[in-house]
């Protein structure tokens, strides 16, 4: 049964402060470390972007001060955690303000790369395996598995179901289409899952989604590079994946690089299930005359 809750919108109780205090330890930060955190808190934006050495000379503290400080709140150092800051911090921001907030002396095209570079190693650092294969446990065993994307991300939203259905799996897609999410949610239940892919700002159609899915006893899973408090009591797993640009847009790269890794291990997980359909899709595609007829066609 839908909840009948009241969702709450976007920006309520979701602001950077916020989710900062929401990190903050039972024993309470002393010193140095309390010193640092009120620092970030109250200047967002000079945290975002500045090393832990001119945190450290703000406060008048050392580095290793801000290192453990970021350690009491649960990551292995200050890059880690202004990482996290930085993608929260530039959600609130519009996109002139996110594109004038990118400085470099490089040329934007090269930056750029570097930056998708840079994002993709971290990504690679910090992936939990562990996570990975449970959400495609949960996809395996889906009846119905529907993904839902606004904007640029609906791309990704559509590699996605593109891949899951040729692997042979019941993916559907509810790309930039609000009515069409509405509609489907109030059929979700037990079985089916919602994954919903939210990078940058977040849309409240994100939220009611994710909210109302759960409420209907749908699974959740949350594709994001960073985890709005809006959408974390409705998350059963979360992959969060570093998504900033050097320009007005947030970049795919990441995003991109998760989805098709969780479809590489959901084909891998059940090879002949994979085979199986690879086989009648290639069948259909022939069939549809969909390539070119210069393409090579091999069937087993």
């Amino acid at each position: 049964m839908a909840s009948n809750e009241t969702v709450p919108r976007v920006g309520e109780a979701d602001s950077v402060e916020d989710w900062l205090r929401s990190l903050l330890p039972d024993k309470a930060l002393g010193g140095s470390a309390h010193q640092v955190f009120a620092l970030i808190a109250s200047q967002p934006a000079k945290a975002a972007f500045a090393p832990a050495a001119e945190l450290a000379e703000l406060v008048q503290t050392s580095i290793s001060s801000v290192t453990r400080m970021a350690q009491r709140l649960g990551y292995a150092g200050w890059p880690d955690l202004q990482r996290d800051l930085r993608a929260r911090y530039l959600a609130h921001l519009s996109m002139l303000e996110v594109s004038e907030s990118h400085r470099t002396a490089d040329s934007p095209f090269r930056a750029s790369l570097r930056q998708d570079a840079d994002s993709l190693a971290s990504l690679l650092r910090g992936v939990d395996e562990e996570r990975i294969a449970r959400i495609v446990a949960l996809l395996a065993q889906s009846e119905n598995i529907y993904v839902t994307a606004q904007g640029s991300y609906a791309a990704v939203g559509h590699a996605f179901v593109h891949n899951m259905q040729i692997a042979g799996y019941p993916a559907r897609s509810l790309l930039d289409n609000p009515a069409g999410l509405a509609n489907a949610v109030a059929r979700m239940g037990p079985g089916d899952t919602l994954v919903v892919c939210s990078y940058w700002r977040l849309y409240d159609v994100a939220v009611t989604a994710a909210t109302e899915a759960k409420a209907n006893g749908a699974t959740v899973v949350v594709l994001a590079d960073n985890l709005s408090l809006a959408l974390e009591k409705s998350a059963d797993e979360v992959v969060l994946t570093p998504a900033e640009s050097i320009s007005f847009f947030p970049s795919l790269t990441g995003a991109m690089a998760v989805q098709q890794g969780i479809v590489a291990t959901l084909a891998k997980l059940d090879d002949e299930r994979t085979r199986t359909s690879l086989m009648a899709v290639e069948r259909s595609w022939e069939k549809f005359n969909l390539l070119h007829r210069s393409a090579p066609r091999h069937m087993p």
